[in-house]
């Protein structure tokens, strides 16, 4: 039975395009809407709305279900709806009509926000690890590759001489820096939108505090009406966040490709991370690489889909429904693209080639002015025509650049949390 049944009858083609495909994706925060809703229980008991019988009855069927859950054998029926009326139902079957008095305060708006915020808590979290993971792996190459001598390119020209460390440290500093997005995006979600209800609040003495407080957000989400105009915008700030490590690993990926070629020669696949091609049998792809440099333009994509979808009047509007599938698939990509980087970039085997004495005419120049006190254009000068006589020979060749990778190492920030033994106290 549908939450909002009134009777009557309802087309049975609305009826399937009015759900969509939330029976399926409403499953990813299947658990998330079982914590949410024993955090309200114990808002409830503390506000005099439920008995001390009602409440051991609701958290021990919401206990059920939540084993259920993790044991895989929850599924929402079209019937259903999404999550929260699966839920419902299956308390009803657990526990009989006590079960009902679960939805007292709160409605499906607030409902599903909350469900997706302590949803992208966890995420954030785990994406937390895998990107730590991904700039380990940078700087264990940077180590293994210490003293090998790589050409810089400017343009895809032969620029100056670099490191294969200074390229890793490169890709390792640039995540870095998009750690701050991360912190930002999670500032974002971890306001409890809880007790809003349709996004007006309730006219019952429901302490929000309360609820933010045991599911682990840092605050309210204020004013009341604020929680629906933020849908999309905090998933947005999350997707971005992730869009923006998933840039440099599409940078990473282009040269990954591009190095590995062979007029480039400058990388090495193993067998393990390329296909082959069906006609030519000498073929090995890069595709791991040319796939990975996609999913960032995947993942915007999501994000500009949820941004398209809530250029909406302020309130509560169904349109909003159709966020959570780009989300979780955004969201789902983003991590798999970080893990497969790290495969990536432990697989790689660098090579060291002669380098190009021309490779070596800014330091040359740099030499000479400081030599003989000359202005350095003046000197710029003489070593581009040496260089246009075919008679440049460097007076030095410096070795190759290197970089302090326990110094990018300690910017790392400790990552691991679990918030699960936390939340499922609210069930003991």
């Amino acid at each position: 039975m549908r939450l909002w049944d009134k009777g009557g009858e309802l087309d049975t083609l609305v009826a399937r395009f009015t759900v969509g495909d939330d029976p399926e994706v409403d499953l990813a925060w299947a658990w998330h809407d079982v914590i949410g809703s024993a955090a309200h229980v114990w808002v409830q008991r503390a506000a005099g709305l439920i008995d001390e019988s009602d409440e051991a009855a609701l958290l021990g069927g919401l206990a059920t279900i939540l084993a259920e859950i993790e044991r895989g054998e929850l599924r929402i029926r079209a019937e259903d709806e999404d999550i929260h009326t699966a839920v419902e139902q299956r308390l009803g079957d657990l526990i009989g009509p006590v079960a009902g008095k679960l939805h007292t305060g709160r409605s499906r708006n607030d409902q599903v926000l909350t469900d997706l915020r302590l949803w992208m808590l966890e995420e954030l979290d785990a994406s937390a690890i895998e990107l730590a993971d991904l700039i380990r792996a940078f700087l264990d190459f940077g180590a293994s590759a210490e003293g090998l001598a790589l050409t810089g390119y400017t343009h895809t020209q032969r620029a100056m001489p670099s490191s294969w460390s200074l390229w890793a440290a490169g890709f390792a500093g640039a995540l870095l820096d998009t750690w701050p997005l991360f912190s930002a995006a999670e500032q974002l979600v971890s306001r409890c939108p809880l007790g809003s209800a349709a996004g007006y609040g309730s006219p019952l003495a429901l302490d929000r505090d309360l609820a933010a407080r045991l599911l682990g957000f840092a605050r309210v989400e204020e004013p009341v009406t604020s929680c629906q105009l933020t849908r999309g915008l905090v998933e947005s700030a999350v997707l971005a966040a992730l869009g923006a490590a998933l840039t440099v690993i599409h940078r990473f990926a282009q040269d990954v490709v591009l190095y590995s070629s062979a007029e480039f020669g400058l990388l090495k696949l193993p067998e393990r991370l390329t296909t082959g091609s069906s006609i030519m049998p000498q073929k090995r792809n890069p595709d791991v690489a040319e796939l990975l440099r996609a999913q960032v333009h995947r993942l915007r994509a999501c994000q500009r889909e949820i941004e398209d979808l809530v250029c909406l009047p302020s309130g509560y509007h169904r349109d909003v429904q159709a966020t959570k599938a780009p989300l979780l698939r955004g969201l789902r990509l983003g991590r798999e693209a970080l893990r497969v980087a790290s495969l990536l970039v432990r697989g790689i085997e660098p090579r060291e080639l002669p380098q190009d004495p021309e490779l070596f005419a800014t330091a040359e120049a740099y030499r000479r002015a400081s030599a003989a006190d000359r202005p350095f254009r003046e000197v710029y000068r003489e070593v581009a025509l040496e260089l246009r006589a075919g008679t440049f020979r460097p007076g030095v060749s410096p070795p190759a650049p290197s970089v302090d990778l326990a110094a990018l190492a300690a910017r790392i920030p400790e990552v691991g949390r679990d918030r699960r033994p936390a939340w499922r106290l609210l069930l003991a």
